[in-house]
């Protein structure tokens, strides 16, 4: 039984140390089981069983007549700390089943008095009290053996308790762990979560995107076609701008045509109003108002004097005609020839008004002219002294770098000459130190420095 109960303890043990049952599982499967402290506490169940195999419920009621009545096993108390309950099994108490097999056998049921049965009578109770008083003895020992047996496994509960208790430590070092790999494992999750959001952001962007470049995919139709169009009027404008351009040169060369034949009217009818046709067809109109107004003068005046002798030539033949024509024929005579007078005067005067027309648009035209020129002219002069200021500033500022240039030439000069100078005086020096160890050898003559170093009475 001893070594029954050896064994079971070392498996116990073995279990222990393998794992094999976690503290989630048994909280969760078993409602009796909690961890606390390091203390295990699993629940007995009330039912009793028998040594002879019948469990508590189903016992005879003591006394009654015909029944075997038995002896029964209580479960036993053990001095355990208080929230340790601990619930002993056969197989942990080391009672096998052989055992109980025996002490059904060897226990013989007893028998009330009188019955007159096989085990009735005097001798059969003294036999059957023996028989109790044996088991009843067995039993006792049993019991002795099961409480060594329940002490000794209460050590190695309380042992394992302890290791369990000790090795708390290294489960809080693996609790840190563990909370350090649940931080991690929760932001990346978080991490992940926020990845998911900011792909269905980008996601819902680019699907605005997409449904606004559908929606303006018309409207750049649209556009291109008014382009292309636009295109189309900017070509159709180009050419008409050319052909425009040939018109307005056609147009110039027509106005120069017509300028020419205008002079040419204009020189024409200054010849007939002078009597005298021009030598010089393509001699420049005379601009001088004073000129003109005396050119007319002396032509109008030429012109009433021819007038006046033809009128008095023709009065004189007139007169010589008329002598035998009666007065009314007279009077008629000189109503028409007065009405003929007047008629030469108005074109006379038709004639001076449009000349003097002419002369003014002349006038007016070569004004224009010559003011246009003028600006011109002025514009001319301005950018050339616009750029003769240039040239001269430009000029100024090269004068005022060769000057610069030239002062620090100067310069450099006077230094290299006083530097000259100093070199030369150490020279001297030098030469002046050297000269009676240079004595001694032969020098060339007029060497002022030598003759100056010999001494006096040589």
């Amino acid at each position: 039984m001893q070594q029954d109960g050896s064994t079971e303890l070392q498996d116990n043990h073995q279990e222990q140390k393998a794992g094999h049952i976690s503290r989630t599982s048994l909280s969760h499967k078993s409602p009796g089981f909690r961890a606390g402290g390091g203390l295990f506490a699993m629940p007995l169940p009330r039912r009793r069983s028998s040594f002879l195999g019948a469990p508590s419920c189903e016992r005879p009621p003591r006394g009654v007549p015909g029944t075997l009545s038995g002896v029964y096993g209580t479960p036993l108390s053990v001095s355990a700390p208080p929230g340790l309950s601990t619930r002993v099994s056969r197989r942990a108490l080391g009672i096998s089943s052989v055992f109980l097999q025996g002490l059904r056998s060897s226990a013989a049921p007893v028998m009330p008095g009188g019955s007159g049965g096989p085990y009735g009578g005097s001798g059969g109770s003294c036999g059957g009290g023996a028989g109790l008083n044996g088991c009843l003895m067995e039993y006792r020992d049993k019991v002795r053996a099961l409480e060594t047996l329940n002490l000794q496994l209460e050590d190695g509960i309380r042992l394992a308790l302890d290791r369990k208790t000790s090795s708390a430590g290294a489960w809080e070092e693996k609790r840190r762990e563990w909370e350090e790999v649940y931080r991690q494992v929760s932001e990346a999750i978080l991490d992940n979560a926020r990845l998911m959001l900011q792909t269905e952001n980008v996601q819902a962007n680019a699907e605005d995107f997409k449904e606004r470049f559908e929606s303006e995919q018309p409207f750049r139709t649209l556009v291109q076609d008014e382009i292309f169009s636009l295109h189309k009027v900017i070509q159709e404008a180009g050419l008409s701008r050319a052909e425009l351009q040939e018109q307005l040169e056609s147009m110039r060369e027509e106005l120069q045509h017509l300028e020419q034949d205008h002079q040419q009217d204009v020189r024409s009818l200054y010849a007939q109003m002078s009597g005298r046709e021009l030598d010089q067809p393509n001699a420049p109109i005379r601009t001088s108002l004073d000129r003109i107004l005396s050119h007319i003068r002396s032509h109008w005046e030429a012109l009433t004097e021819r007038n006046r002798a033809e009128t008095d030539c023709y009065l004189d033949g007139k007169e010589a005609q008329c002598v035998s024509l009666s007065p009314e024929e007279q009077q008629v005579e000189a109503l028409k020839a007065e009405c003929s007078d007047t008629c030469c005067q108005i074109q006379n005067l038709q004639a001076e008004s449009e000349s003097i027309r002419a002369l003014r648009r002349g006038l007016q035209s070569s004004l224009s002219d010559a003011q246009h020129w003028q600006q011109v002219e002025q514009q001319n002069r301005a950018s050339v002294v616009l750029q003769l200021q240039a040239e001269l500033s430009e000029l100024q500022e090269e004068i005022q770098q060769q000057r610069r240039l030239y002062d620090t030439l100067l310069s450099n000069k006077q230094r290299l000459e006083r530097d000259v100078g100093v070199y030369h005086g150490v020279l001297d020096g030098e030469e002046s130190r050297f000269t009676p160890v240079s004595g001694l050898h032969s020098v060339p003559e007029g060497d002022s420095r030598t003759d100056s170093a010999e001494p006096p009475g040589s």
